[in-house]
């Protein structure tokens, strides 16, 4: 019978060349694949079968044959060392210091405006594959802890107990608003001049919308409220159509005025919450060579804009 006290390695390498005998369907090829010698392929065939105590194969005329008992086993022992594989890539994964290829994920406005301006001033960029998906928290979290991401980009940090959360920036909040709107003339706004104002909002969801509706409510502001969304970038986008405003942060505020001429960003008097924005690694990045060049140059392509808008 099975013995927990028995050498697991012994037990494992015997799944092994079992395995590789269920795939070449001999005792020869199997010792070939392994490198390994045919005699010991066949000890560890007949240890496990001593272990189970059932026979695996039938030997016919210098051929051998899986019985049922062994079909069934071949499932279970593929499952393992996949298991294993996938384990050992995990965690080999980012702990060298040349890294050819970044799997991000990070929600929509990170995607379409931050990123580009980090992925291009990253070291090494064009010798870098880049795999960019566009993905909400939920699904962002399941990727790093599934090894289908290697880091992902948000404003609000991944709530999972092996995640650990870094926040690089820190950025108040502006009104965006078209170039032809009477209040861009202005230098500053103040509460006030939102009174009678058509306005796109953020959702009840996002951090900023306590905040907002508060402000309103002391103002007792009469406000348009003409789109809810909270994707900005479709909200500058509705801003500019609509003639209206919107409140966001200054760095997404900033960088998207940069390639939309047709849009401004204002300082705006009380709105003091601010957008924080993290990045995360997969776990099995976690004090990797990866995680710390990303914790230096992920600062480093924002310092000029940190400066400009004074970020922290």
């Amino acid at each position: 019978m099975f013995s927990l006290k028995e050498n697991k390695l012994a037990h494992l390498k015997s799944l092994e060349a079992f395995a590789a005998v269920m795939e070449t369907g001999s005792l020869t090829k199997a010792a070939e694949k392994l490198g390994v010698t045919q005699p010991s392929i066949s000890q560890h065939i007949q240890r496990l079968e001593d272990t189970f105590e059932t026979d695996l194969f039938m030997r016919q005329n210098g051929r051998i044959f899986p019985t049922e008992r062994a079909k069934i086993l071949h499932e279970d022992v593929e499952e393992l060392l996949t298991g294993i594989d996938k384990t050992f890539t995990k965690w080999r994964r980012g702990q060298t210091r040349q890294v050819n290829q970044l799997r991000i994920c990070a929600s929509f406005s990170n995607s379409s405006l931050v990123l580009p301006h980090l992925l291009t001033r990253l070291p090494r960029q064009r010798s870098m594959h880049f795999q960019v998906t566009s993905a909400s928290q939920e699904d962002s979290i399941s990727a790093l802890t599934e090894n289908r991401a290697d880091v992902a980009f948000h404003t609000r940090p991944l709530n999972h107990k092996s995640i650990e959360n870094q926040r690089f920036l820190s950025a108040r909040q502006v009104c965006i608003l078209p170039t032809m709107h009477p209040l861009a003339e202005k230098p500053q706004l103040t509460v006030t001049d939102l009174q009678n104002q058509k306005m796109i909002s953020v959702p009840k969801s996002d951090p900023c919308y306590s905040e907002h509706q508060d402000i309103i409510r002391r103002h007792n502001l009469q406000i348009q409220n003409l789109l809810e969304t909270p994707y900005s970038t479709l909200a500058m986008q509705m801003a500019e159509e609509f003639n209206a405003l919107y409140i966001g942060n200054i760095l997404i505020a900033e960088l998207f005025c940069q390639k939309n001429p047709g849009l401004v960003w204002r300082e705006i008097e009380e709105f003091e919450q601010k957008t924080h924005f993290y990045f995360a690694v997969s776990p099995w990045l976690q004090s990797s060579e990866t995680e710390r060049e990303l914790k230096q140059v992920i600062p480093d392509a924002f310092a000029e804009l940190s400066t400009k808008l004074n970020l922290w």
